[in-house]
């Protein structure tokens, strides 16, 4: 007759081998934590924050964790003096109550910012300022006026933009 023994098994996983040793030792899992679980952010800071001049802005969308979005402005250029541009998201991060991104070139400019967004002045929701959009802003003008380069000259400004009324 046999008599059955319950076997305890660990959780599945990597065995990596420890430094100078011929030991096998379990790595530590993977990280389950999703995007929005990191997230440190309040949930209603989706919108329209102010940019440099009147009728400027930025959209910033996060959804689950991620973000997206795009800086639309005018032209201040001769080839595109007052024209309306618009500088779409190209590289995006979320990392608690820190985000970045980089815009994609558009006429020989891009830009990338690394802040935060805190509250602000505006006493509800729906008034501007309710909510800042704080950090630095790098406005990057590339010896190539199509494409990123190394190659390039960089304009930095510490900002304060207040999310516009709903």
């Amino acid at each position: 007759m046999f008599l059955a023994q319950a076997q305890t098994a660990q959780a599945p996983g990597l065995l990596q081998r420890a430094p100078n040793s011929g030991l096998a030792q379990l790595a530590s899992p993977p990280s389950t934590q999703s995007p929005a679980q990191a997230l440190a952010l309040p949930r209603d800071v989706s919108g329209a924050y102010a940019f440099d001049r009147r009728s400027e802005s930025i959209e910033i969308d996060i959804d689950r964790g991620r973000l997206s979005g795009y800086i639309s402005r005018r032209g201040d250029a001769e080839t595109d003096s007052n024209t309306p541009l618009t500088y779409f998201f190209d590289h995006t991060t979320v990392d608690g109550d820190q985000l970045q991104f980089e815009t994609k070139v558009v006429h020989g400019i891009w830009y990338s910012f690394r802040g935060t967004i805190v509250r602000g002045p505006g006493q509800t929701r729906e008034d501007e300022g309710y909510y800042m959009l704080r950090g630095t802003l790098l406005v990057h003008h590339p010896s190539d006026a199509s494409d990123k380069s190394s190659e390039e000259t960089v304009e930095q400004r510490s900002v304060n933009y207040k999310s516009l009324a709903r």
